[in-house]
């Protein structure tokens, strides 16, 4: 596994529009923050991750953290194929140029296949694309709320081409290890054993994982490269790249 620890993402500029002006509010909510057990170190962290924005584009820090992982490996989007799962907002612009773009949306309160603009809400544990056609696969923020994370990780493996890439981010707490804060009854139903914990907008997006440092090191013998703006200042800000090898048919 190889680390790069100083990418300083905003050395020049804005990666999507080359602005060089942000700007630095809070997000995270003190629900959020209290469930969560942050330090004010670690929600201040965060906050920077998701509240530090680029005032030209509005593009935050984590995606541009995204972008630049991108970019790093694909210097050309124009002839890859892409997946892009649970569209980030601001990332859609900059993918527009692959010769192939399938971008869905991930909605806990929709059932698996319901469309909304264009857009299908797949089952990233069990998703319907042929093995090994995609170049890169890219998702954000949705492993943690799918009780088989391991399996949607297997998915987006199963259909890259040999050589290809998933580059994905989660929210991550290094000094502390992976809980689970809903787990699956007999039933198959859902059984909270921590108090509810919700992401983005509203009570739809139930968190059932959160991360810890141990998440990485399971992944070890499946990452090729982890990308920090600067681990030292703030290690939430990072990209995880994990690239097939062998046979469009490996599988994890």
């Amino acid at each position: 596994m190889k680390i790069s620890r100083w990418c300083r993402i905003d050395h020049d500029g804005c990666i999507q529009c080359q602005g060089r002006a942000f700007r630095t509010g809070p997000v995270l909510n003190e629900h959020l923050a209290k469930t969560w057990e942050l330090t004010r170190r670690q929600r201040a962290q965060f906050n920077e991750r998701e509240g530090h924005l680029c005032t030209g584009c509005g593009m935050s820090k984590r995606v541009r953290m995204l972008l630049w992982s991108i970019r790093k490996v694909f210097p050309s989007i124009e002839p890859i194929r892409v997946l892009h799962l649970n569209q980030v907002n601001g990332l859609s612009g900059s993918l527009k140029q692959a010769r192939t773009l399938v971008e869905t949306f991930h909605d806990t309160s929709q059932p698996f296949g319901a469309e909304r603009d264009g857009l299908i809400n797949p089952d990233m544990q069990q998703l319907e694309f042929e093995s090994g056609y995609f170049d890169l696969v890219v998702h954000a923020e949705t492993l943690e709320h799918l009780h088989g994370y391991q399996q949607a990780l297997s998915e987006c493996h199963r259909v890259l081409k040999p050589g290809g890439c998933q580059i994905y981010s989660v929210p991550l707490v290094w000094k502390r290890p992976t809980r689970r804060r809903i787990e699956l009854d007999a039933a198959g139903n859902p059984a909270p054993v921590l108090p509810l914990s919700y992401h983005g907008l509203g009570e739809d997006y139930r968190v059932v994982w959160e991360f810890g440092g141990d998440f990485l090191k399971s992944r070890r013998r499946f990452i090729s490269e982890l990308h920090y703006d600067n681990f030292w200042l703030n290690p939430t800000v990072f990209s995880i790249i994990e690239r097939k090898t062998g046979s469009s048919t490996e599988t994890i």
